[in-house]
Order: structure tokens, then C-alpha cells, then sequence
């Protein structure tokens, strides 16, 4: 919307300066997006007096004017023949500055203009920037001019020239932004100061109803809730003066006749959409306000004939569609040079029919922008009015009556406001309940008082984008300013956030992470044959109904086979070593021990009624080859076993550590599985219930999977931790103090017949060694005729610390006793 400040000073004192006014407006909700300052690069042009014209001797297109600018006469070409000896016309003479339309300006020179000398130039309303029309020199009517106005006056003197146009961004629910008295209405309540009432025509308007000079039907009473129709008789069509062409030219609107621009005049001035038909054309004459009928066309003031829908709104006289209600008006019903009666029509058309068809035909107008928005619903009234004023002020007409028709707009009901809730919804609790209807008024809403806390808040006409209490609390906030309002943020409930199960899942992938391994993932459906590491007795396997391929016709009963398949991968890629682990569920059939530990029940079933099979979260784990990176120091060091359980260790200690339980750790216990290598196979044993395997790949299915035989995996059933968790995270554990004396190192050597498993040796081992073990490394295995058939002897790396004081020869002699007679409990014998 563009806004003349001249315009806007007429109903709002304004005396900020430009850059201040433009802050305070855009703080307030009232943006600007542009200023435009048309002519604002005139200098030195003067009026001057046409004193005659003559055909030029060597060019037919030119003449030659003689003019008179007060100081004397002067000889100018010009190319255009629109001049008469005693016209007032804009003059820049020699050394005069114009805008060259590019934002700058060209200077004006003295010039041959084939054997004439043009001492100047006469301007157009173009090269003024003042209007658009460029077809003759701009004549001045005297009689528009300041009495002072004479030749070698200057033209900033007697018209507006350079001074700034404001192109407003209207929100698209502030409908009341889309005209001059709009803004100055909301820019007055912002800075408080008085309001110029409308323009009140002074003619008192003679209402006569459905008994009027033109009958007025309103059929499409969901469309239309109000129709005024009045009749100005005996207009005379012409140019409209000089002031009201120029505002609507510098609000982007071409000036036509009178007729059309007092119109558009009044809708730029109160945002009330106007039309003018010529009566003469209408049938009856009468109007209709119905719904379109199918099939129905109508030529437009565009020239083009469009084919209607029922969903269109019109406009009719006896016969016919003459208008496209708030959208364009009828090509055959339009006000010409030959019209001598108008009858003039202001609306309230409702905002979905006119966006609808104005959509569908792609014919967006300035009354559809208007109306799509919403316009006062009682200024149809105030509007129809002002521009039979106008028209009998500029077009010589007489008033020849009114219509009206439509029940007219819904009284708004008031809104219930609780100051006390406002003030502490805009974190304002000091502002009192008669500040706030302070502001409120400003904004035009009227209130009364219910009670201490409690306003009945009547928003005004213009305003229907405010309709509950928190609109009426954003005016508030508005008009007393956002920069007031103290930047802190209310309280408020925090909800949402990670769940204890998601932050303990985030837990156990940050521990196989910091443990070297990358995450996979890895598909479900496997082959009939997969593996089942995890109570592989338990239940059989899930079968798919309609399975993609047939050898993936089964859910996994263990997720050890997808990551062996992408660690042959890696390795077909030349990846010497690789360690991967995946956290995914795996798929039993219902009942079992699996499915108590998983937590599923049998009150869950399927859509045929069947038990759910179980599903527990699984973390797997598998590795191979040179741990290259991570131990950069020795190239040498392998992906083992012992890496598998560390992981495993780590998660028991983040997602089920309880200092107050000695048996919260992982117990690891000897067993069989038929493709892991037999005596280097554990089951991972917690609270009593076996939840997770680890083992070394068996040589044969190692060859059958072209993995290398130092393949490692492993899985843990997750579920039986979740159980464990806490509704809050775990208080972060305090790093252990380290311990500043120097350790002691012990070998220890203990044979044993092959049918021990190493895991009880190294169990009997640890225990042994007591609280002053700080770590155990198992680094040989011998066999020889000395042992004896069936025995191997096992060789372990001791690191002994304790806290608080230097451990001794005697300390060291003392865990060597302690550690043989834990091994004799296991039938093995320490070698001395």
C-alpha cells in the first residue's frame, strides 16, 4: 500500500523526522518497505507562460514556443503539439536538473536544433516524475495553483514534488492497512496523539430504501451483507484536476476520468472498494446480487468473455451478469465520455467468494486485494458518501438518491479479557487493568468493566483480525511498546526430551564407539540356516508368509549373520581389519525363556490372533584382523575375544552399575556353540540369567565364510538392562584418584588338564589375586611331554597397586600363594 506522507499528514500530526517515523511504525507493527520520493531529482525548473507557437521551419515534428518565465521570453522546441498561446507550463531552462530514471539526474543544455536554438525544455508529467503520461507537455490549470503562482515561479512551490510515498507492507489479516485513513488511524494509536475524523461529506444523504431511484435484490445473502446503490444524475465526464490525478499516480494508480478516479480516490482514501455503472446500460434499471448460473459468460473490462461458475459472485440488472462482485466490473455496463447518469455501488462482498473467483479467472484487482483482506463492514455507507461528494463537486452532478439493501453486518459480541492473565502472558505484571484499557481504546476497541480483572472488549468494525483474548493482549504489547517489555522469557513446563531407555541406547553405542568399532546395519531377513547364538534351543525361528527372495525367508534369529556378512565384505575389499557392531532386535517364536527375558507377553497377538513373537534388543559385536590405529604402537595386536567382553563390560557398568550389588557385573561361563571354536566360547551370564555369547569363529565355518580364523563375535541381550534403569540419568561416576606408587608386576603359570576351561582358570585366577589386582593379561599357552598328555599350562601377566601404599616383595610372594591354592579349587596346579 502506498501512502504519501502529505496525504497521511492530512489526518495524523506527524513531526518525527523521516528516519525516526519509519523505526517507530516498523517496531509497531506498521513495516515499510520502500520509500519512494518521486521528482525528488527536479532542481531550477520554473513555471512559464506559453506566449506562441510556430510550426518549425526545417522539422515537421517540432515546433517552436516561445514562453515568457517571468524574467523574460525565451525560445524552446518541443516535440509535442499539446500547447496553446496562454497556458501555465513547467519550464527547465539552461543549468536545470531533471531525474534521468536510472537514479540520477541529467542536466539541461542549450542546444541547436537544426538551425534553431532551443534555450531549454518543456516537461512532461513523466520527466517530473509526478504521473506516468508522457503524451504532451504538462499543462498547469491556473486555477489549481496557489494564488502566488505565476510565471518564474518554482515548481516545488506550487506542487508536491520529491516528497516521500511509503509503500506499507499490510499483513494479510489487517484489511483496515489498506488505505491512507487506515494507516493514519493505527499510526495515531501508536503514537498516541488525535485522530482526524473521516471525510464527512457535508450533503446529508436522502436513504430510501427498497423504494429508491433503482430497486436493489440481494439473493446471495451469504455473499453480500450489505449493498449500497446510489444514483448521481447529470455528471459531466472529463480529466479529473491536477491533485487527485497526482495521488493516484504516486500510489500506482493511472488516472482515466473523473468518473473512474473519484472511485479509486475513495478507495485508496477509506479502503472501501467503489464501482461506477453507467445507468443508461442497466436493464430496469435494477440490481441483482445472486449467484452466477451455470454456464453463464460475461465480458469483463478487460475485453475478455469469461464463462461463470455457480461459485461466482455477481453483479446483475434485469437480464444479465453486468459485474463480477469485488473483482472487475462489465465491459458493457462501464462509465464513458457519453455516460450522463451513474449509479455507484459500495459493497461488503464476503472474502472467500471474491478470493475464489478472482483465483479461478486470474484476475487479481485492487477491490479483490481489499476485499480478500477484509474491509470495514460498516463503511459502505461512509464511502458511497464521500464519492457522491466528489462526483457532484468534480463531475457536476446532482444527487438523485439512494438504495440499500442486505441485512447489514453481525453485531460483534464482546470479548471476555482478564487483564491479570494478559499481563503475565506478555511478562508484564505490573501493568494495571486501566493501563491496559488505556491502550485498548487507543486501538478504537471499546470496554467496560466486569469486575477488577475483567474487561468486555468490543473491537471496532475495521478490525476483524482481532477475536480472542490473545489478539487483544498482542494490541496491548503493540501499543505499549515491544521494547518495554523486559527480554526475559516466561516460565514454562518443559516436556519431551530423550526417554531413559533412549539415553541409555545412546550409552551403549557410545561405548562400542570409544571401543574402536564402527556401526552397521544390517537387513533382517535371513536364510533358513542363520545362526542362533542366544538360547538356541529356546524356539524356533519366525517365517515370513510372503517372503522377497528364498533365501530370506526367515527373521533373524540372531544378528551375528548379517555382521559377518559385512565383515567378508570389507575384507573382499582389502580391509585387513575390522570391527562392527549393530543394534537391532532379533525375532523369536512366542513363549520361552527368550521372550520372559525380551519382556514380551502373550496378551499381545497378532491380527489372526496368534502370540507376538518375541523381540529383544540385541547389541552384536564382531572383529577380525589387526587392530591397526587404535594400538599404534603395536601393529602386531589382533581384534580377540577380550575385546568383545570389555564392550560388554562397559555397557553392564554405564546402564546397570550398582555399588550397593556385588553381582551386577558379568559372569562368564564356559559353553558349546556349532560354528564357534570349543574352548574359546562363553556364555555371559547376569543376575542368574544367561543374556549374551561371545566366541571365536571355529576354523570350518571360518573357511565357509571366507573369514580368517581369528574372526571373534558376539551378542547380549539388552532388555534385562533396560529393567534396570532409572526414570532419571545416572549421577556421572567421579574418576577413580590414581595412584601415585609404582606397580608390581607378577607372572604366574598354571597347568591344567584341556577339559578346564580357560574361563574358570582365569576366573580362579582373578579371585586369587584379590583387590590389589589392577590388571591380568593372558599372553602364553604351552603344551609338552613335561605336562603330560591332555594338559596345557597357561601363562598370565599380573599388575598389582594398591591406593595407599608401596606393595612389597612379601605382597607379591603373598598373591603368588593366594592364586595357587584359588587354582587347586578348580583341579589346576600352579607352576613354581
Amino acid at each position: 500500500m502506498r501512502v504519501p506522507l502529505s496525504w497521511l499528514g492530512e489526518f495524523v500530526p506527524v513531526q518525527l523526522p523521516l528516519d525516526e517515523l519509519l523505526e517507530v511504525m516498523g517496531r509497531n507493527g506498521l513495516e515499510v518497505e520502500e520509500v519512494r520520493t518521486p521528482g525528488a531529482g527536479v532542481r531550477d525548473v520554473r513555471l512559464a507562460r506559453v506566449v506562441e507557437v510556430a510550426e518549425h521551419p526545417r522539422a515537421d515534428k517540432l515546433v517552436v514556443v516561445t514562453v515568457d518565465d517571468g524574467g523574460g521570453q525565451r525560445t524552446v522546441c518541443a516535440g509535442a503539439r499539446n500547447i496553446a498561446p496562454g497556458d501555465l507550463v513547467p519550464l527547465a531552462a539552461p543549468g536545470a536538473t531533471l531525474p534521468d530514471g536510472r537514479g540520477g539526474t541529467l542536466t539541461i543544455e542549450r542546444r541547436d536544433m537544426r538551425g534553431v536554438v532551443s534555450d531549454g525544455m518543456l516537461c512532461s508529467a513523466r520527466e517530473l516524475q509526478i504521473a506516468d503520461d508522457h503524451a504532451g507537455i504538462m499543462i498547469l490549470d491556473s486555477a489549481e495553483l496557489p494564488a502566488r503562482a505565476a510565471p518564474g515561479s518554482d515548481i516545488h512551490a506550487v506542487m508536491p514534488l520529491g516528497e516521500p510515498v511509503l509503500e506499507v507492507a499490510v499483513p494479510a489479516d489487517r484489511g483496515d492497512l489498506h488505505s491512507v485513513y487506515g494507516v493514519a488511524r493505527d499510526l495515531a494509536a501508536i503514537l498516541d496523539v488525535e485522530l482526524a475524523p473521516q471525510p464527512d461529506p457535508t450533503r446529508s444523504p436522502r436513504v430510501r430504501g427498497d423504494h429508491g431511484p433503482v430497486p436493489i435484490t440481494v439473493d446471495a445473502v451469504d455473499g453480500c451483507s450489505r449493498y449500497v446503490g446510489w444514483v448521481v444524475g447529470n455528471v459531466v465526464p472529463g480529466p479529473s484536476p491536477w491533485w487527485l490525478r497526482r495521488r493516484l499516480e504516486v500510489c500506482g494508480i493511472r488516472s482515466l476520468t473523473n468518473l473512474v478516479d473519484v472511485t479509486n480516490y475513495v478507495m485508496l482514501e477509506l479502503g472501501q472498494p467503489l464501482h461506477a455503472f453507467d445507468l443508461a446500460t442497466l436493464a430496469g434499471p435494477a440490481i441483482v446480487v445472486r449467484w452466477a448460473v451455470p454456464g453463464e459468460r460475461l465480458t469483463t473490462l478487460d475485453g475478455r468473455t469469461r464463462e461463470l461458475q455457480p461459485t461466482d459472485l455477481v453483479i446483475a440488472d434485469r437480464d444479465r451478469a453486468v459485474a463480477l462482485a469485488g473483482v472487475m466490473g462489465g465491459h458493457d455496463t462501464e462509465v464513458g465520455t457519453a455516460t450522463g447518469d451513474v449509479l455507484l455501488e459500495s459493497a461488503t462482498f464476503d472474502a472467500a467468494a471474491v478470493r475464489r473467483t478472482a483465483r479461478r479467472l486470474g484476475v487479481p484487482s485492487q477491490a479483490s486485494i481489499r476485499f480478500e483482506r477484509g474491509v470495514d463492514p460498516d463503511g459502505a455507507w461512509r464511502a458511497a458518501a464521500r464519492a457522491v461528494e466528489l462526483l457532484t463537486t468534480l463531475a457536476g452532478g446532482t444527487d438523485a438518491g439512494v438504495t440499500v439493501g442486505g441485512s447489514g453486518a453481525p453485531r460483534r459480541d464482546p470479548i471476555a479479557f482478564h487483564t491479570g492473565w494478559a499481563a503475565r502472558f506478555l511478562g508484564l505484571p505490573g501493568l494495571a487493568a486501566d493501563d491496559q484499557a488505556a491502550l485498548l481504546a487507543r486501538a478504537g476497541i471499546a470496554t467496560e468493566r466486569r469486575d477488577d480483572h475483567v474487561l468486555a472488549a468490543t473491537p471496532p468494525s475495521w478490525r476483524g483480525d482481532l477475536q480472542r483474548p490473545a489478539d487483544l493482549a498482542e494490541e496491548v504489547a503493540r501499543l505499549y511498546g515491544y521494547e518495554k517489555i523486559p527480554a526475559t522469557l516466561p516460565p514454562v513446563a518443559v516436556r519431551g526430551g530423550l526417554t531413559a531407555r533412549q539415553r541409555a541406547e545412546r550409552d551403549v553405542r557410545a561405548a562400542a564407539l570409544a571401543a574402536g568399532f564402527h556401526e552397521a546395519q544390517t537387513y533382517p531377513f535371513v536364510g533358513a540356516g542363520a545362526l542362533c547364538l542366544i538360547a538356541p534351543h529356546d524356539t524356533g525361528p519366525v517365517r515370513l508368509e510372503n517372503p522377497l527372495q528364498k533365501d530370506a525367508a526367515v527373521l533373524r534369529p540372531s544378528i551375528a549373520d548379517g555382521l559377518l556378512g559385512a565383515a567378508r565384505y570389507n575384507l573382499g575389499q582389502g580391509r585387513p581389519g575390522l570391527a562392527l557392531f549393530e543394534i537391532g532386535r532379533i525375532f523369536r517364536s512366542a513363549g520361552g525363556g527368550l521372550a520372559r527375558l525380551a519382556g514380551m507377553s502373550a496378551l499381545f497377538t497378532t491380527h489372526a490372533g496368534a502370540p507376538l513373537p518375541a523381540q529383544p534388543m540385541v547389541l552384536g559385536l564382531v572383529a577380525y584382523g589387526p587392530r591397526s590405529g587404535s594400538r599404534w604402537r603395536d601393529p602386531a595386536a589382533t581384534w580377540d575375544l577380550y575385546d568383545l567382553l570389555a564392550v560388554y563390560d562397559e555397557v553392564v557398568a554405564r546402564l546397570a552399575h550398582d555399588p550397593d550389588d556385588p553381582g551386577w557385573q558379568l559372569e562368564r561361563r564356559p559353553a558349546e556353540r556349532d560354528v564357534l571354536h570349543p574352548g574359546r566360547t562363553a556364555v555371559l551370564r547376569w543376575r542368574g540369567e544367561d543374556i549374551g555369547v561371545v566366541g571365536q569363529l571355529h576354523p570350518t565355518a571360518a573357511e565357509a565364510r571366507d573369514l580368517p580364523d581369528t574372526t571373534v563375535v558376539g551378542e547380549l541381550l539388552l532388555e534385562p538392562l533396560w529393567e534396570h534403569l532409572r526414570a532419571e540419568p545416572l549421577t556421572p561416576r567421579s574418576a577413580t584418584a590414581l595412584i601415585r606408587h609404582p606397580a608390581v608386576t607378577v607372572d604366574v603359570a598354571v597347568a591344567a588338564a584341556d577339559e578346564i576351561p580357560y574361563a574358570r582358570i582365569e576366573q580362579a585366577v582373578r579371585e586369587g589375586a584379590g583387590d590389589v589386582l589392577d590388571g591380568l593379561w593372558w599372553f602364553d599357552e604351552f603344551r609338552g611331554e613335561q605336562l603330560g598328555p591332555g594338559r596345557r599350562s597357561l601363562a598370565f601377566h599380573l599388575r598389582l597397586q594398591a591406593p595407599d601404599r608401596q606393595l612389597t616383595d612379601d605382597d607379591a610372594d603373598r598373591v603368588i600363594d593366594d592364586v595357587a591354592a584359588a587354582v587347586e579349587g578348580v583341579g589346576a596346579t600352579l607352576r613354581r
